[in-house]
């Protein structure tokens, strides 16, 4: 009797060594997948100097930007012409804005029924807060020549041109108001310099960042 235990009691102890290794065993793998899925997820989630030096300088942007474009009379004209065209859909008051030797509206409108041309003659230049004002000097209706103010008056009492053209028919101009205008994801444009005789126009493209 007392050999047969002696003979378990070892057996047990023997098993139960072989227990406790792959016991440990297990623990050291487990710890070793732990820590090898921690390293893993803190480097694919971590940021590189490079990764963290572009963050910071995106940060400190601010809410906008600024951009300073220079453009000749033939951008100048093909860039107003695409954006009237697309704002003048479904109006009866068709124009074109050129700018050439003085800056030219040039139109169609209904006078007693019928349609007539008009061409208006002025001279641009830019306000303080980044707007332009055209100092009408001459108007063709057809070929006749009338009084500034009588058609400007006209197609002031007669059409809706929007926010961004004020008319003052007495004062003979036309405001083109810019910052009325919004563009692509709230982009907008503020004028710098008009400079017709030397063919230089510099506008100020503001781009928001948030």
């Amino acid at each position: 009797m007392d050999n047969n235990l002696k003979k378990r009691s070892r057996s047990f102890a023997k098993n139960s060594k072989k227990h406790n290794y792959w016991k440990w065993a297990f623990i050291i793998l487990l710890a070793l997948i732990l820590g090898s899925s921690l390293f893993l997820v803190q480097q694919l989630t971590g940021k590189n100097v490079e990764q963290q030096q572009v963050s910071q300088s995106t940060k400190n942007l601010g809410k906008h930007t600024s951009v300073d474009v220079q453009l000749n009379k033939k951008q100048l004209n093909a860039v107003m012409n695409y954006y009237l065209t697309r704002q003048q859909r479904n109006k009866k008051l068709k124009y074109k804005f050129y700018v050439d030797q003085a800056a030219i509206l040039v139109g169609t409108t209904k006078i007693l029924g019928k349609n007539v041309s008009f061409s208006l003659y002025t001279e641009p230049t830019v306000t303080s807060d980044g707007n332009i004002l055209l100092y009408a000097k001459s108007v063709a209706i057809g070929t006749l020549n009338a009084p500034p103010g009588f058609i400007l008056n006209y197609i002031k009492n007669n059409y809706r041109l929007g926010k961004w053209v004020t008319i003052d028919s007495k004062a003979k101009t036309i405001r083109l108001n810019l910052s009325q205008i919004k563009g692509f994801h709230g982009v907008t444009v503020r004028a710098k310099k008009i400079d017709l005789s030397n063919n230089n126009f510099l506008f100020k493209v503001n781009i928001p960042l948030k």
